[in-house]
């Protein structure tokens, strides 16, 4: 069987010349694909999944207390359990759970209680946006720089990432104050993903609307 010929330099070239644009034109196919995946999920209200805050059980089980002779550390566990019960709301009782390794210890051991009838204000059964968004409000001045809050999506979102880039929507005045209410997720910033998923969501009537959703569900990225 005769051997392939051996390509010449501008075979070479131009093979070269091929691959970067294909390379370039695939990135890009990606990229979009990417960011209109996000947004349609978006659309379909898939962006995160709701829960009460966690402190892994061995950010509190490894290693010693360093602050044990604290005097609130010191109290009884039956005090401390009121202490937390008397806090307002669960953003509240995992902040305070987030200050030490005995306070995350009891933060976790009443979170699987299920007689919640001693708090001081009613425990509700399941999260809800508003909740998350009380805790993601919370850790905004700890975030670094470059992470600006969604009050739409509920997420901190990237703004140095190309999949985001774009105008953000809403107003920062309106929640200013630390307002965590639905009409704060109304009115509170939103990052252009939202800002495009709500305008497409304007032609919801159009048969163009469910194709693209569908075509959405059919790639994923990892």
């Amino acid at each position: 069987m005769p051997a392939d010929p051996i390509p010449t330099n501008e075979e070479f070239v131009e093979v070269e010349e091929n691959l970067t644009k294909s390379y370039k034109l695939f990135k890009k196919a990606v990229e979009t694909g990417r960011r209109h995946k996000k947004i349609a999920n978006r659309m379909k209200k898939r962006c995160v999944r709701l829960g009460n805050p966690k402190v892994p059980t061995k950010v509190y089980k490894s290693g010693s207390i360093k602050n044990k002779d604290h005097n609130l550390v010191k109290l009884p566990v039956e005090v401390k359990n009121m202490i937390f019960k008397a806090l307002p709301t669960t953003t509240d009782r995992a902040c305070l759970g987030l200050t030490c390794k005995d306070q995350a210890a009891v933060y976790d051991q009443l979170k699987t209680e299920k007689n919640k009838k001693d708090y001081i204000q009613h425990v509700p059964k399941r999260a809800t946006d508003v909740h998350r968004l009380q805790m993601l409000v919370r850790l905004k001045t700890d975030m670094p720089a470059k992470y600006r809050l969604c009050y739409s999506c509920l997420k901190f979102i990237d703004t140095t990432h190309r999949d985001n880039a774009g105008q953000w929507g809403g107003s920062e005045e309106r929640v200013s104050g630390g307002k965590t209410t639905k009409t704060a997720m109304i009115e509170g910033p939103r990052c252009p993903l939202c800002v495009a998923a709500q305008k497409l969501e304007t032609a919801k009537y159009k048969d163009t609307y469910k194709k693209y959703l569908a075509l959405a569900d059919e790639v994923s990225f990892k």
